[in-house]
């Protein structure tokens, strides 16, 4: 009695300490390692200058002097400097040269083309560069916060500190992104800009390299669910993109149940020609006829990839007579299943012993009844797996569609991806949507063998 008491008075004081030591590391975790002055000064100097990667804005660089004043520490990690900053006052230098940028002719020499972006941002930047130089020197005092994330001092670039260490321009970038309207020189008659490439180009000679987010300094793990969620709420919820999702999968689903109910009659049908054709020692012309077109049926359909067969369907028959990509894909579906499904069904019917036909054919029954009511019905017992299989290829071979632009769930994927610039969160919804498919649709599979099997007992 007494080794347990005091093997559970051993076990709390562990668990205590283990608990005290754990509060302490995470209160002494929530303050970032001291620097010293010249370590912080380093630091800026080289983090604001890398900023910088147009010409206007390294003249601003090479120009503005960060001196930092003080240094003190917060509970987050973050590491808080008090400076004065010397920089050139760009806002004040730019500001009054609007007008001037923007009622840039937008159209090229030969009035044909407009000029691009790009083409304003060459023409732009050195008139640009010329005026930043002429500004004067101003002085202001500036908080630049800095987070340790994962002991590495990381800058949270708030658009107001960057805006003071580089003179403005960050205003000036608002302001000329707002604008659509110039004033006509030598007149005082106002314009629309015929094209945004003129703000762009002029944002582009200003334009950093920076994000206005706070840095997470949570533990690795904490941080990686933190982007997890961030990425799932960009990527889903912003804009109410699941409902891209939702029709996509709408979309695929419809187009799966009319290929297979397609690819399954017609695969049938194949398959009862062809094995008619085999079984029957009386060939008419009618039967060699339907024969040799399932064999071409099945040799062009078997040969060619599904991809190529389905573009050639749409953009080839289809698109120019004015039938929908939907009707288009499933059409292409259907056949290319039934291609399958006939091979499939005929080795099935094949691998019946002929007795059985015999037999049925002894209790008077004609070709055609002993087929459907003796031979089909064993067949489909032993070919059942395999036209699993099939039907689980044909769901996963339907994301193809999104080749010829129909808004199959593929398509809803890839629609994301572009939208958000990430490819991680829609591409593997699509995967886990299309896995969780496939697996109901083995299980409801083993159902139905699990059923054949008892009725045969």
């Amino acid at each position: 009695m007494k080794k347990k008491l005091i093997a559970i008075i051993i076990a709390v004081v562990l668990v205590a300490a283990v608990g005290v030591g754990a509060v302490f590391s995470i209160k002494q975790s929530s303050q970032a390692a001291e620097i010293s002055i010249e370590e912080a000064q380093q630091l800026v100097n080289t983090t604001f200058d890398e900023m910088a990667k147009t010409k206007p804005l390294k003249v601003i660089a090479d120009a503005n002097s960060i001196t930092v004043d003080d240094i003190s520490y917060g509970l987050e990690k973050d590491i808080i400097l008090e400076c004065t900053v010397s920089t050139l006052d760009a806002y004040t230098a730019l500001s009054p040269h609007y007008n001037e940028f923007l009622s840039s002719d937008v159209k090229k020499m030969n009035g044909a083309m407009f000029k691009s972006a790009l083409d304003f941002k060459m023409e732009f930047e050195e008139r640009l560069s010329d005026l930043v130089s002429e500004a004067e020197l101003k002085e202001e005092k500036c908080t630049i916060v800095f987070y340790e994330v994962d002991s590495v001092p990381t800058l949270y670039a708030a658009n107001e500190v960057v805006d003071t260490v580089y003179g403005g321009v960050v205003k000036v970038r608002d302001e000329i992104s707002e604008k659509n309207t110039y004033t006509v020189p030598g007149s005082d008659t106002e314009r629309e800009i015929e094209t945004n490439n003129v703000n762009k180009g002029f944002n582009q000679c200003l334009e950093m390299r920076y994000t206005a987010d706070k840095p997470d300094t949570s533990s690795p793990i904490i941080r990686a669910w933190n982007d997890l969620k961030a990425d799932f709420h960009k990527n889903f919820i912003e804009h109410d993109r699941w409902l891209t999702i939702l029709n996509g999968l709408w979309t695929t689903i419809r187009l799966t149940i009319f290929a297979l109910l397609i690819g399954i009659v017609i695969g049938f049908l194949v398959a009862f020609v062809r094995c008619t054709y085999d079984k029957l020692n009386k060939r008419g012309p009618l039967l060699k006829f339907f024969n040799w077109l399932c064999n071409v049926y099945l040799t062009i359909t078997r040969g060619t990839p599904v991809v190529v067969q389905i573009m050639i369907i749409y953009f080839v028959i289809f698109m120019p007579i004015g039938l929908n990509k939907f009707l288009s894909a499933v059409i292409c579906f259907g056949l290319n299943s039934g291609a399958y499904v006939a091979e499939i069904v005929r080795g099935g019917i094949m691998s019946i012993d002929d007795g059985q036909t015999e037999a049925g054919r002894s209790l008077g029954f004609g070709y055609m009844p002993t087929m459907f009511h003796i031979v089909f019905p064993q067949a489909f017992k032993a070919v059942l797996p395999a036209l699993a299989n099939e039907f689980v290829v044909l769901l996963k071979e339907t994301s193809i569609a999104f080749y010829i632009g129909l808004g199959d769930l593929m398509y809803a994927g890839n629609a994301i991806r572009a939208a958000t610039y990430s490819a991680f969160m829609p591409l593997v919804t699509v995967a886990i949507i299309y896995l969780i498919m496939v697996l109901a649709l083995s299980k409801l599979v083993s159902l139905l063998e699990r059923k054949l099997r008892s009725n045969e007992r």
